[in-house]
């Protein structure tokens, strides 16, 4: 009796520690992307000469760009208004162009009105192309920016002091 009451007991031990198995049906996986980075580099302020109907304006750049990849980009769009001036009514028209050598490398300009945009290409090694493109689909690469006075805006100006301001605003976009 003694042996069946020790394996009894025995067995009774055995059972109280054995846990109850429940199995789940999901895996929940986690990962965090971190955000990418870089330094957006605009044209210094200028003074454009009165009468000057094309100035170099000099070229929008990226620096120090990191995390990003091939369809992950960093997107600038460029918006502007007309010279104005506190002290008197009349406005002077521009429009900034961008000049860029096409596919078969020949030089053209084109013209970015307000709201438009350019695009830094992201790259495999994480860094954005060196040279914006304004269409993707013709990978137009862009040189340069310059801004564009009409003569007869010039004329029409009455005397003051004019300001514009052109403003690039950056975003990271998937493409």
């Amino acid at each position: 009796m003694k042996k069946l009451f020790a394996i009894l007991l025995a067995v009774m031990m055995l059972a109280s520690m054995a846990t109850i198995a429940s199995a789940a049906n999901t895996t929940t996986l986690t990962t965090n992307v971190p955000a990418a980075s870089y330094t957006l580099n605009v044209p210094a302020d200028q003074e454009i000469t009165y009468g000057a109907t094309e100035t170099k304006l000099g070229a929008v750049t990226v620096t120090n760009a990191s995390g990003f990849a091939v369809g992950k980009s960093l997107k600038i769009t460029i918006t502007y208004d007309a010279f104005s001036s506190e002290s008197v009514s009349t406005t002077i028209p521009f429009v900034v162009e961008a000049r860029y050598a096409d596919n078969n490398y020949q030089h053209n300009e084109k013209t970015i009105a307000s709201g438009e945009y350019i695009v830094f290409p992201g790259q495999a090694s994480g860094d954005v192309d060196d040279t914006p493109y304004y269409s993707q689909a013709a990978k137009q690469w862009l040189d340069s920016f310059y801004i564009m006075v009409n003569s007869a805006d010039w004329g029409k100006a009455l005397g003051g002091e004019y300001t514009a301001t052109i403003t690039f605003t950056a975003e990271v976009v998937a493409e």
